[in-house]
């Protein structure tokens, strides 16, 4: 079997469109299952290369970049000079030029497509998009949805819940050999302050607004640590400066990959105060998750999230955009060590039961023979229901 991967874009761009495609291709290359990359470059240029484990990655010169998406006629070349080369095509959406490319090209090879998000906030762009999803929609063979609540929540896959597979997002563990004395560094620079780490674009859906609220009801032996760069970065800096908290929130900006890990282990709670349906999963919960940290997220109707982190058994799930409660419940975990202890080692333990690389790719390597052996998609799906439930 023979897999091409479509994707926005491709490591080492990051988001978590490309991390999911990144950990599928190398794990299904790892079982055997031939897989290669198509996706847009951030450039002009088209340029192939061969990854370290020998799989091929077409990088699609790009025109310019509209409502987050890559223009590139050059992508839809590039599938109809290769997609036949394959019997089953992988597609990360949403992706507008992925989608295209698929109606251009009307592959016979089985479609997949791997629903990570809705279009929530581009209406006017869904008026011209929209039928082309849906026409995708149609003709895909199956549709892997990242949680149930999102599957059941999601307007566009209701009437195609025939087709659906829930496959969780999963991440592989990375903890860099100086990670503990980076961490130790942190927590020194910090005074020794409690820690609250969130990490996110600055983009207006991840509620870092709240954040800075949650911050100034805290005690002041605790610290809210930031990490992530975005066009809101400056405004958050002012209003901390203008309301006096520089003690209580630090902004750190983008933080290098090779440093992440250190700021989770140097946390003693992960925070995730997005605010809008937007937030369909919340990746960045696996990696505190996976470093056995407790969470405080936001109850996000329809979002992945709250099933992410169970409430009272992970972390804890609060109202959206409210300042106080997400305040509240820090303090519950930051001042009751033996929760916190009880929430990070629930996490640990549902992140391996559930998240990570490995269950994701077995997973999506079954339902890919089930689709090219014909066989019956019910017996897949009672296969895992234990696990997904």
């Amino acid at each position: 079997m023979r897999v091409l991967q479509l994707s926005k874009f491709y490591p080492p761009v990051m988001g978590g469109i490309e991390s999911v495609a990144f950990e599928l291709t190398e794990g299904l290359n790892r079982l055997g299952v031939e897989t290669d990359v198509l996706c847009a470059n951030l450039t002009r240029a088209t340029c192939q290369e061969r990854s370290a484990m020998g799989y091929r990655v077409t990088r699609a010169g790009s025109l310019a970049k509209l409502l987050s998406t890559s223009l590139s006629p050059a992508l839809v070349l590039h599938a109809k000079r290769q997609i036949d080369r394959y019997d089953l095509v992988h597609v990360q959406m949403p992706d507008p030029m992925a989608a295209l490319a698929i109606w251009a090209v009307r592959p016979r090879a089985k479609v997949v497509l791997h629903w990570q998000s809705d279009v929530v906030n581009q209406r006017r762009a869904l008026k011209l998009y929209g039928p082309l999803q849906n026409w995708l929609l149609r003709r895909a063979d199956a549709i892997i949805a990242t949680t149930p609540p999102y599957a059941e929540s999601s307007p566009w896959l209701r009437e195609f819940r025939a087709k659906i597979e829930v496959i969780p997002i999963g991440i592989s563990e990375s903890v860099p050999p100086d990670t503990q004395m980076k961490a130790d560094a942190l927590r020194e620079r910090f005074n020794g302050k409690k820690i609250v780490f969130s990490l996110g674009r600055m983009i207006y859906y991840k509620g870092f607004d709240v954040l800075i609220d949650a911050a100034a009801a805290l005690p002041e032996d605790c610290i809210v640590v930031v990490g992530g760069a975005g066009e809101l970065l400056a405004r958050y800096r002012q209003e901390v400066a203008e309301r006096g908290l520089s003690s209580r929130i630090c902004f750190e900006g983008r933080i290098e990959d090779a440093d992440i890990a250190a700021y989770f282990a140097a946390a003693d709670v992960f925070c995730l105060a997005s605010t809008v349906r937007t937030e369909a999963f919340g990746v960045v919960l696996l990696e505190a998750m996976a470093m056995g940290k407790p969470l405080v997220t936001t109850n996000i109707a329809g979002s992945g999230v709250p099933w992410v982190n169970q409430h009272g058994l992970t972390g804890f799930t609060v109202p959206v955009n409210d300042g106080k409660a997400l305040a509240q419940s820090l303090r519950l975990v930051l001042e009751d060590p033996a929760l916190a202890e009880r929430f990070g080692k629930a996490a640990r333990a549902r992140f391996l039961d559930v998240f990570t690389a490995a269950a994701m790719v077995d997973r999506t390597a079954a339902l890919y023979r089930r689709l090219m052996s014909g066989s019956s998609r019910e017996a897949g799906r009672l296969e895992r229901a234990a696990g997904l439930e």
